[in-house]
């Protein structure tokens, strides 16, 4: 008797081991906030709150990095975003989500991978991370802060954006099939510009991130002063330093706001800009010592827009390297634009999920303007990237319009002789030695 066919996979069979991995995920998240929490409770033991209150403000932080809003038993409305933290969510999301995707490829295999990875790992990592985010608001009933309502389906944001590293690969084999589908029915140099743009996107944040670290620098003593008058034990410290470092993602994006132009705001009529700076009265926080004081700057410091100018042409550099596009002009513009404005839309993103409120009155916006940065930043990176096709094109154009006198010149000594009967000068006679165009 032969033996049964083995059933073909099925996407409903992967979503057990993807809802796993999606709790585990949520649980892993919510640890990087909720055990600060608890080491900071157990740290100051004259507090009169317990343990749960403890838990439920880890767990209220744990929305807040999950770009949603809380609001305090006070009234206060918190919305600013620590964009660390969330990298740090998304990172630790996206390790599960690899994990997950990793193993139940090599399980069903490469030609059922694509059903499955569609309508069962995704769905069921999504839901599981949801299910988990589910539980961890009701550990904030009743606490000292809540999120709002729509704070679990806002939570969503971080599987999903995991979930997009690991299949969003247009270039991997391992890749599912519908994502490779999506692609190709772009232009061919989507995939390398899609690279190219996240990329990008690495570089404006490493940049606002240098100019944040050489503030600290400058400003450390002040900074220091600040975290002194607090005059709190080791654990306190190490949670209130953890804190402060969790807003230097959102430092950084305040930094790209002033290099683009427009600038930033910690209170209502306080400005940082090119311009000037008048940070105005702000909190004792001391990371914020690390500020400019009030000053009017020179028209010149406006050369700091060159940076994001230097990183648009950084983009069409990159454009330049990896693809061919063998005289499509018009194909290689349009790259060149996606590749420099792909990185500026995910920043700008990123910028408003930093801006918000830390309070109430003076303290209710807190950030970049999003409408000036966007227009700002884009045209900046774009014009950079364009001036730098720009360059390339009239190279290219010129160097194919000289002559290469030095080849006609070789052609017309090795011919002569040729016409005289001399057959060996006449064979090394070397047709098309003109320099052909590389696009």
């Amino acid at each position: 008797m032969s033996p049964l066919p083995a059933s073909s996979p099925t996407p409903s069979s992967a979503v057990p081991a993807a809802l796993r991995a999606g709790l585990l995920a949520a649980i892993g998240t919510w640890s990087v906030v909720g055990l600060p929490a608890l080491v900071g409770w157990v740290a100051a033991p004259e507090s009169s709150l317990g343990w749960f209150s403890a838990v439920s403000v880890g767990s209220a932080l744990w929305f807040l990095g999950h770009g949603q809003s809380v609001g305090t038993a006070a009234g206060v409305t918190l919305s600013v975003t620590p964009v660390l933290l969330l990298l740090v969510f998304v990172h630790v999301a996206f390790r599960f989500a690899r994990r997950v995707v990793a193993t139940e490829r090599l399980r069903v295999g490469p030609d059922a991978w694509s059903q499955v990875a569609r309508w069962g790992v995704v769905p069921g990592f999504v839901v599981g991370y949801g299910a988990a985010a589910a539980v961890i608001a009701l550990f904030t009933l009743g606490g000292p802060a809540t999120p709002g309502a729509a704070a679990v389906l806002g939570s969503l944001l971080v599987p999903v954006v995991a979930l997009g590293f690991v299949l969003l690969r247009p270039e991997d084999d391992a890749a599912p099939a519908f994502v490779r589908t999506w692609f190709r029915r772009g232009p061919t140099w989507l995939p390398a510009v899609w690279r190219t743009g996240w990329r990008g996107v690495g570089v404006l944040l490493a940049l606002g991130a240098v100019v944040v670290v050489a503030r600290l620098a400058m400003s450390w003593g002040q900074v220091v002063a600040i975290q002194d008058e607090y005059g709190v034990n080791a654990g306190a410290t190490a949670v209130l330093g953890l804190a402060q470092l969790a807003l230097l993602g959102n430092a950084a994006t305040w930094a790209l706001g002033f290099l683009a132009g427009p600038g930033f705001q910690l209170a209502l009529g306080s400005t940082v800009s090119p311009a000037a700076a008048q940070p105005g009265l702000l909190p004792l926080v001391p990371v914020l010592g690390a500020l400019p004081r009030a000053a009017d700057y020179p028209a010149a410091m406006y050369l700091v827009v060159l940076a994001p100018v230097a990183v648009g042409a950084l983009q069409a550099r990159r454009v330049d390297r990896e693809l061919e596009f063998f005289g499509n002009v018009r194909a290689r513009v349009t790259a060149t634009v996606v590749a420099a404005l792909l990185p500026v839309a995910v920043v700008v993103g990123l910028t408003a999920l930093a801006n918000g409120a830390v309070g109430v009155d003076r303290l209710s916006r807190v950030g970049v303007p999003v409408a000036a940065f966007a227009a700002a930043l884009g045209a900046e990176v774009l014009a950079g990237a364009l001036l730098w096709l720009a360059v390339l094109l009239v190279r290219e154009r010129q160097a194919d319009e000289v002559p290469d006198t030095g080849a006609d010149t070789s052609v017309a000594r090795d011919t002569a002789p040729a016409a005289e009967g001399d057959d060996a000068a006449g064979s090394d006679a070397s047709p098309g030695t003109g320099r052909v165009s590389r696009r």
